[in-house]
């Protein structure tokens, strides 16, 4: 999308969609092993936004934000941004689909991701991420063979851990209580790399689970399923 192109994964071409992808009709495209172009239309539908309002927020820090944490944020927003943009270096994908459930016993259901949200009556950006409700302390696991590129404590996201599993797949994991990797360290699949927390802006523990490829916000709970099971275009 966006004129941009980049290698399948084990032989099928994927078209990440950002959550906040204007509706329209897209051409994509796919180029066989034989050398030959094939092109698609790719229809982008409006999807209603969930609601959730929060309130009684119990970090009080993170409503009346002030110009020392926002200057903080700003700053840390300079430094992530870059991993996670599609302009990022990209390497041969070291992953494969599925990936892996980024805790055990994860629960089940669509949960919020995209959701339009408030705090205390006042509006916040979009949620980028998908939260599991995790007992705090369990293991946090990789969802995918990777290095970390980044490890540190952020002040929206408290303890946070971004992977990158080449072919542009950035994994997420924030608010953690504490994480064991550091950054240009190499993980596997299902290693652990920290434990479910409550750091940063939140109302109690749980694992903030995102995703990023080729710089698109994506659900990551369409990575848990077998892909046979993902929409397809003919």
């Amino acid at each position: 999308l966006e004129k941009r192109d980049w290698d399948a994964v084990n032989g099928t071409c994927y078209y990440p969609i950002d959550m906040d992808m204007k509706p329209g009709q897209y051409t994509i495209s796919r180029r066989t092993t034989g050398g030959k172009l094939e092109t698609a239309q790719l229809t982008v539908t409006a999807k209603p936004c969930q609601q959730e309002d929060i309130t009684n927020f119990p970090k009080k820090e993170y409503i009346n934000v002030s110009p020392k944490n926002l200057a903080r944020a700003a700053q840390e927003a300079k430094r992530v941004n870059p991993l996670i943009s599609y302009k990022a270096k990209t390497r041969p994908a070291v992953f494969d689909l599925p990936v892996g459930k980024p805790a055990n016993d994860l629960p089940k259901g669509e949960g919020n991701f995209g959701a339009c949200r408030t705090f205390n009556g006042q509006p916040r950006d979009r949620h980028t991420g998908q939260d599991y409700p995790v007992e705090i302390g369990k293991p946090v696991l990789s969802a995918g063979n990777g290095r970390v590129i980044l490890a540190a404590n952020l002040f929206y996201s408290g303890n946070a851990v971004f992977i990158d599993h080449g072919n542009g797949l950035i994994s997420e994991y924030f608010h953690l209580k504490s994480y064991s990797v550091k950054p240009n360290q190499t993980v596997t699949k299902g290693q652990v790399i920290g434990q479910v927390g409550e750091t940063g802006r939140v109302t109690g523990p749980h694992l903030h689970f995102g995703v990023r490829w080729q710089g698109a916000c994506v659900n990551p709970g369409y990575l848990l399923v077998d892909p046979s099971d993902l929409a397809a275009v003919h």
